[in-house]
């Protein structure tokens, strides 16, 4: 897989560089221009292996288009969103040398503010908005969110709980967490505390907060993270008293 990226990337105008990672058979690099993007085709890999279906050579064009538009320092208000990712996401990025704009809200989880555009959600860097408040930021990325709440997804597939998702862009599909006008509009199933699985990016799954389900939860997380695709977080979250918290053993 990786080498069909790679030499997809070769052929993409301005890519003057690609370089296999040594150490990370997933991983390698491209310089465009001046600039250095690291790309990870884990995640494009297990979409291919879900959807057998799906045309590889349009996905990795995607994938490969999604490249330079991260290298992009257009960003305009209407593409600013936000994305829950965990701490370990952050401090990974800040070891690359990249300074994200994000915020906590709590246990793991974080805010990483990120640009959508049409192939890519790429995160946005302190130095990509300098000057503008975060407070600022966040009004903005939230009333974006908001706009996807008609496109909001309920699925009772599982029999205990609730699945989560934005039909157009799942990928925002965790950061329903921050809106008051969702917790409202689930309130008459999820009237109290809730339990919060977030093992992947592009899902949220909602339960009532009892032990009993904190175990079919647990197990789901479990599954899901054992299919090694487009992994968010394999901590167990609850919603208790307004405030996301771990929930221990």
């Amino acid at each position: 897989m990786r080498e069909s990226v790679m030499a997809a990337a070769r052929a993409a105008p301005g890519v003057t560089k690609v370089v296999a990672d040594p150490d990370n058979a997933a991983q390698f690099t491209s310089t465009i221009g001046e600039e250095t993007v690291t790309s990870d085709v884990t995640n494009l890999f297990g979409y291919l292996s879900a959807n057998p279906d799906e045309n590889a050579d349009e996905a990795i064009a995607r994938f490969v288009r999604s490249m330079a538009e991260s290298l992009s320092r257009a960003i305009s208000d209407d593409i600013i969103v936000p994305v829950i990712r965990t701490r370990d996401y952050v401090q990974d990025a800040a070891r690359r040398g990249q300074e994200l704009l994000h915020e906590p809200i709590g246990a793991d989880l974080v805010v990483v503010y990120m640009a959508d555009r049409p192939d890519s959600m790429a995160p946005i860097g302190v130095k990509d908005l300098p000057g503008r408040a975060l407070e600022d930021v966040r009004k903005t990325a939230l009333a974006n969110l908001r706009k996807s709440l008609p496109k909001l997804v309920e699925d009772d597939g599982l029999g205990f709980g609730m699945l989560y998702y934005v039909d157009d862009n799942p990928m925002l599909s965790p950061s329903l967490l921050l809106l008051d006008e969702f917790w409202e509009s689930i309130a008459a199933r999820f009237p109290g505390d809730v339990l919060i699985a977030l093992p992947r990016k592009d899902q949220l799954f909602l339960f009532a907060d009892d032990p009993k389900h904190a175990t079919g939860a647990r197990r789901l997380i479990e599954v899901t993270i054992e299919e090694d695709f487009n992994l968010l977080s394999p901590q167990l979250h609850a919603r208790r008293g307004g405030r996301i918290v771990a929930v221990s053993e």
